[in-house]
This record gives structure tokens, C-alpha cells and sequence, in this order.
């Protein structure tokens, strides 16, 4: 059974474009009041545009550097004002600085850790007291396929989805502990997806690339029947496993044989 969003607040990071703009459209579609964030305000702007014209959406948006705390929570405190508590949070913003380690930079590391994974707990700092306050309300996060492994050239990246699988299942069950069971909470596992960011990537035939679409379906799915983990493709599902069983050395040949361990070689990303 399908939840009812009517009038329910979402509030989407990096949710301008790519998936976190597909699932926009997912709950505006149902009568969801649809809050964006990002940084570009062009882009913000012509998909609220386009949710108001086309889904008769309620929507809003907001630049913000997710990055920020201190504007995280000034933005909070403006969507809180201005629109009202937020009911679903969906922490989607994320960036990718590919290649060797040594030759990424500094500054290149920080901000994937700070965008892919301290965003998610600057954000939960700002709506979820009150989440708990109610004992209602629906986190989803956002990580990655290369959370549940490693991949050379993608080092920081796959260390900072890691890190909020992690972060979200402690985070669940230190709240269902507490008796706030009513918070849900669900982590999102994709392996590649069409949406630019891993543009030039050369993905082995075994694992294909992923539809934004097809993901957004499976995720809004996954809100609606209050599901706590969903991995796409199949194999994502297994790559905890085969991590805790097989060893490193086997692991480590099975990524060149299969050319995993390559992908990044020729990766360019988002132009902008």
C-alpha cells in the first residue's frame, strides 16, 4: 500500500537533476510540498519551475552549500519558517573526484567527504529533533554500490558512501532503542547510474548501467513499503557478503580478471 505524501514537506539535496530530481517528481506526482536544495540557482530554479507546471506542485527551492553546517541550518530554519517541519528528508546531494589518490587533491577529498557523507548528518542535526519529537518521519540516504566495496581511483568516494551506511543503520537503531520507531529509515545502494556523474566510466558487461528512472521507481517503492535497505543491481545485494567470506587477495583478482578495478581509468564526470 502506497503512503499518503499530500501535503507531506520533502525536502530533496541535490535535487535540481539526476536521481534526487526524478524522485522530486515521484512524490510531487502523489501532492507531495517538494523542497529543493543545491547550488545553482538556474538549475533549481527551472526544476521547481517545471514541478509547478507540470505536476501542479507545491515546490520550493533553496541554494545551499550542504557542505556548510552553519548554512545548512540557516536554510533549515528558513524551510521551517517558510514552508513547514519536514516530514521526509532525502540526502542525495553527492560529488565524485576520481583518479589516483595522490594525484586528487586535498581540497578534492574534503569536499567528497563533506558533500557524500557530512551533509547527511548536518542536515539530520537541523530536521531530525523534529522527527524524534513526533516520532514520525522518513530519512533516505543516499549511498552508493561502492560503499558495499573498493574500487582504485574512487578512494575517498567509496569511503565516504561506506561511511553513511554505516552511519544510518547506527543511527536507526540507536532511535528504535529509544522507542522512536516511527522515524524510518532507508539506505540506497546503486551501482552505476546514468545521471553524468560517472560519465567515461567503462562498466564491465556483468554489471549495466543503471536507468535514473528505473532507480527512482525502486526507491520511491522502497519509501512506500518502509524497506531499510535497497542495493541495485543483484550483485550489489551480494558484495557484503562475498566481502566478509572471500578473501582480500581472492577479491582483488576477481576486480582486474573482470575489469572492475579499471573502470575509473578514463572517467570525466559532470562538466560543471
Amino acid at each position: 500500500m502506497k503512503k499518503d505524501v499530500r501535503d507531506r514537506v520533502v525536502l530533496i539535496t541535490g535535487g535540481s537533476r539526476g536521481l534526487g530530481r526524478r524522485l522530486a517528481d515521484r512524490f510531487a506526482s502523489d501532492g507531495a510540498v517538494v523542497v529543493l536544495w543545491a547550488r545553482t540557482e538556474a538549475d533549481l530554479d527551472a526544476a521547481a519551475c517545471e514541478l509547478r507546471d507540470k505536476k501542479s506542485c507545491d515546490a520550493h527551492w533553496y541554494s545551499v552549500d550542504v557542505s556548510d553546517p552553519d548554512a545548512v541550518l540557516l536554510a533549515a530554519q528558513d524551510v521551517k519558517k517558510e514552508v513547514g517541519t519536514v516530514d521526509v528528508l532525502v540526502n542525495n546531494a553527492g560529488v565524485v573526484h576520481g583518479g589516483p589518490f595522490l594525484e586528487v587533491s586535498a581540497e578534492q577529498h574534503r569536499q567528497t567527504m563533506e558533500v557524500n557523507f557530512n551533509a547527511s548528518m548536518w542536515t539530520l542535526k537541523a530536521f531530525l529533533p523534529d522527527m524524534v519529537e513526533r516520532n514520525d518521519g522518513h530519512v533516505i540516504n543516499i549511498s552508493s554500490g561502492a560503499g558495499l566495496t573498493y574500487m582504485p581511483e574512487l578512494t575517498s568516494y567509496c569511503a565516504s558512501k561506506a561511511a553513511l551506511i554505516n552511519f544510518t543503520d547506527a543511527l536507526r537503531l540507536e532511535l528504535k532503542d529509544q522507542g522512536k520507531d516511527g522515524v524510518r529509515f532507508l539506505i540506497v545502494c546503486p551501482g552505476f547510474v546514468e545521471t553524468g556523474m560517472f560519465e567515461g566510466v567503462k562498466v564491465p558487461g556483468w554489471l549495466p548501467w543503471l536507468d535514473p528512472d528505473d532507480v527512482a521507481d525502486k526507491v520511491y517503492s522502497a519509501y512506500h513499503r518502509n524497506t531499510v535497505y535497497l542495493a541495485e543491481p543483484a550483485m550489489g545485494k551480494l558484495a557484503p557478503l562475498f566481502r566478509a567470506l572471500v578473501p582480500r587477495r581472492s577479491l582483488d583478482f576477481w576486480q582486474r580478471v573482470t575489469g572492475l578495478s579499471g573502470s575509473m581509468e578514463e572517467w570525466r564526470g559532470h562538466n560543471r
